[in-house]
């Protein structure tokens, strides 16, 4: 549940830096980088409960990236006046990475990414 808040709020703040800083990424409300990043947020937390464990880490890591900006770009097209280029999207979703790399390691080093056997 933990990692489900880090992700709430930390994927927000990315898309918002991205979108101020990087010009292949563009949001002109602030609600609309929020609503994407909460939404990767949910996603993000879904695909790790489905894949994250100790043998697969990288698997699990590329997997954020594809989703990752899969979603930035298209969601981009929901919202009036954000655009997205292809050189931004791969920026921001390896900025996302990253982020996701160290949240990763701390999930499965804590214990947290072990699943439980089902009878």
């Amino acid at each position: 549940m933990l990692n489900v808040l880090l992700k709430i709020i930390v994927i927000p703040i990315i898309l918002i830096l991205a979108s101020k800083v990087l010009p292949g990424v563009y949001f002109p409300y602030l609600y609309q980088p929020i609503v994407t990043g909460v939404t990767m947020a949910v996603v993000g937390s879904l695909l790790e409960f489905a894949l994250l464990k100790r043998g697969t880490f990288w698997l699990s890591l590329a997997a954020d990236f594809v989703v990752s900006a899969i979603m930035l770009y298209t969601f981009a097209y929901f919202f009036q006046g954000a655009f997205t280029t292809l050189f931004g999207v791969i920026l921001t979703s390896a900025l996302i990475t990253a982020v996701e790399f160290f949240v990763h390691l701390w999930l499965i080093g804590s214990g947290r990414a072990r699943k439980e056997p089902s009878l």
